[in-house]
């Protein structure tokens, strides 16, 4: 059936990235975290990262603490809503994500000359558009 093929390659191609680690010295959603902090150009709060993540709050808290005690995150109270705190990827954390991620995209390179960049760019507006959908879908539930 189409609906247990889609949801079997989903689950490969997560449990795939998931067990090749992204950043090798971060758990997956560390990685992904240290990533969105990486790429923002404006500060991001906990609520931003749940939003964009679809990790629980306690879950995001929980993340943070731990990006915190490795000395790859600060907080800092905003100065223009004295309750939200921003958060900050500190040089030792960025260092870690970066000198991973590299690594990472060497093999996603290694990947597009395998399989061919007009197959990667038809692939990427469909993988969002999915993913897109997916979470519209889930919400109605």
């Amino acid at each position: 059936m189409l609906n247990e093929e889609l949801l079997f390659a989903w689950l490969q191609l997560g449990c795939t990235i998931d067990n090749q680690r992204l950043v090798p010295h971060l758990p997956f959603n560390e990685a992904l975290v240290c990533g969105l902090l990486c790429r923002s150009s404006h500060p991001l709060t906990a609520s931003d990262l749940c939003a964009q993540t679809h990790i629980l709050k306690s879950q995001m808290n929980a993340i943070l603490r731990s990006l915190e005690r490795k000395g790859f995150l600060e907080r800092s109270q905003s100065q223009e809503d004295r309750r939200q705190l921003h958060l900050r990827l500190l040089p030792q954390g960025r260092a870690c994500y970066t000198a991973s991620h590299s690594q990472t995209l060497a093999l996603v390179d290694r990947l597009i000359a395998s399989v061919g960049e007009d197959k990667i760019r038809t692939l990427i507006p469909l993988l969002q558009a999915v993913t897109e959908r997916f979470n519209e879908i889930s919400k109605e539930v």
